[in-house]
């Protein structure tokens, strides 16, 4: 396994994190992070193929190659 993937898969993890609690708390977040948030599905299916759902995923990291199977994403709080 490359080591920069792992690199790269922690970065994409915590921009998540930073998405996520912008979305949480500020009234604009949602609409602030959608372009943010398909840069990172983006970055991720380059990453990890075309079946990756990060960051809508519940995976803990953007590494689907161990994942058994997610979740339906959970979109509703950035399409809206």
């Amino acid at each position: 396994m490359d080591p920069g993937h792992d690199q790269r898969r922690e970065l994409l993890t915590r921009v998540r994190h930073v998405v996520e609690h912008y979305e949480r708390h500020s009234t604009a977040g949602p609409a602030i992070m959608r372009g943010v948030r398909y840069d990172l599905a983006v970055r991720a299916t380059d990453l990890n193929g075309d079946g990756c759902l990060f960051p809508s995923c519940t995976c803990a990291k953007a590494d689907c190659a161990e994942r058994v199977g997610c979740k339906p994403p959970d979109v509703g709080v950035w399409l809206k």
